[in-house]
């Protein structure tokens, strides 16, 4: 059978038709575009794109960016651009929903910490900020929904996306996930959950196409708002049991572990991390983000002349041998999410010296990157109750393209060995096979993956100290 995938990023908006049979996903066809700014250019992007790799298929799964949505009028029309995350922008209002109803609780109740990323903020900010456009919001939808609801007429989303607005209530281990938004905190910002999506939960009923059959697809069709895109991949890639943890990298980072028994609430909270039920609602995970991940080297990009420039000296950089006193970047370019949230974290090179050159400084930025991934594995280890050096680290996304100087240098600075995903676009092609699952057309395949031939390089341990010292805010 053929899937379509979408996946609606915080760059690219990307389509992957796949084959699944005989346990295998096989991509046929890739199309991509920067992401829109506006709703309506978004659903029209994504028109493109489906026509571009091909309409005739039988399922259709939707992963994207969490918490980026936008304001729908009494049509359901977009109302204006996309309102796109962002750690900074309702902070205040965050904090003041904190203060009201109490971080503690609201994090109890949801497994989302008070910021200014969540959408439940995000909604106190345009009531404030923006009330022309708030009093003309009849509803809202995040990214994959609106996608949905072009194809549909339906607006949905999923439990995983839902757990990602600090609207949802997360319910105890093992209970069943609830089919709405809470009445109670969307009260907080004057919402009611007819103005918000309907949650679908892994074995609701699957929506199909409308009747008009839009970007050539047929009536009928079924179609799945996959999720929140780093789950979704990370489940495709095989993340699905207890103590599996998997690394999902794109413009942004999180680091998802499978969890045997939940943490102390409080103790995810202080290290900035949120818990969640995972793509197939069985068990629960803690997820550890980044902001500055990919973004990290699209910006050091820009300092050296863009990307041809940066990827020979980035090569060179992932072969240098490191020394104990190497610089390393703190790669924090809109403060920190996790371990230890620091909104005032800043991008700052540790140890750097006149006499470094730009081959060192890229492989500051390099360790940088994989010393904060190693520092969220070993955090959310802790919190699990278990080594952040055993079993392997499932890593897909932009850091996992085959012998990548990004995936060398995560590698050799560990903390445990490496299995990258060696499909292309493993967040789309999982939606399409989650969605092809949920249709009951195909088995849960997962991705094929292959390990890492690298080892870790002891002089890490070294860097590793001096990065943590210098991120908690120690010598430098």
């Amino acid at each position: 059978m053929r899937g379509l995938g979408l996946d609606i990023g915080t760059t690219n908006v990307k389509a992957v038709l796949v084959e699944i049979e005989a346990g295998r996903v096989t991509a046929l066809a890739r199309a991509s575009a920067p992401t829109p700014t506006g709703g309506r250019a978004l659903q029209e992007a994504v028109g493109r794109l489906v026509l571009e790799v091909g309409p005739d298929v039988d399922a259709i799964g939707i992963a994207s960016m969490a918490e980026t949505g936008i304001p729908l009028d009494v049509d359901d029309a977009p109302l204006g651009d996309l309102v796109r995350w962002d750690p900074a922008r309702a902070q205040h209002h965050a904090a003041a929903l904190a203060r009201t109803y109490g971080a503690d609780a609201l994090f109890a109740a949801t497994g989302v910490r008070p910021s200014g990323k969540v959408p439940l903020a995000t909604w106190a900010h345009l009531q404030a900020e923006d009330p022309d456009r708030w009093a003309a919001m009849s509803r809202w939808a995040g990214a994959a929904d609106l996608v949905a609801l072009a194809l549909t007429g339906r607006l949905t989303t999923d439990h995983t996306l839902a757990g990602r607005t600090m609207a949802y209530r997360l319910p105890p281990p093992g209970t069943e996930l609830p089919p709405s938004f809470d009445a109670e905190l969307l009260a907080a910002v004057g919402l009611r959950p007819d103005q918000l999506p309907a949650v679908t939960r892994p074995d609701d009923a699957v929506v199909g196409v409308s009747a008009d059959g839009p970007w050539g697809l047929r009536p009928g069709t079924p179609v799945v708002v996959a999720g929140h895109d780093h789950p979704v991949g990370t489940w495709a890639a095989g993340m699905r049991r207890p103590g599996d943890v998997a690394d999902s990298v794109g413009t942004a980072e999180a680091v998802v572990r499978v969890l045997r028994a939940r943490p102390a609430p409080a103790a995810v909270a202080a290290q900035g991390m949120s818990l969640v039920r995972t793509v197939d609602g069985r068990h629960e995970a803690l997820v550890a983000g980044s902001s500055s991940a990919g973004a990290v080297l699209a910006w050091w990009a820009e300092r050296v002349g863009g990307h041809d420039a940066l990827e020979p000296v980035l090569a060179e950089a992932a072969s240098r041998r490191r020394r104990p006193d190497a610089p390393v970047l703190l790669p924090y370019l809109r403060g920190r999410q996790a371990p230890l949230p620091d909104a005032d974290a800043r991008a700052v090179v540790v140890g750097e010296r006149p006499d470094h050159d730009d081959v060192d400084l890229a492989a500051a930025v390099l360790d940088g990157l994989a010393l904060h991934a190693r520092w969220l594995l070993t955090a959310q280890a802790e919190l699990a109750g278990t080594d952040a050096a055993a079993g392997e680290v499932l890593v897909l996304g932009a850091a996992a393209r085959a012998g990548s100087p990004w995936l060398r240098v995560k590698a050799a600075a560990g903390p445990a060995p490496l299995r990258v995903v060696d499909v292309e676009e493993a967040v789309a092609a999982g939606a399409a096979v989650l969605a092809a699952h949920r249709a009951g057309l195909a088995d849960a395949v997962v991705l094929g993956s292959v390990p890492v031939p690298h080892r870790t390089d002891p002089v890490y341990d070294d860097l590793y100290a001096r990065f943590v010292e210098a991120a908690r805010g120690g010598p430098r």
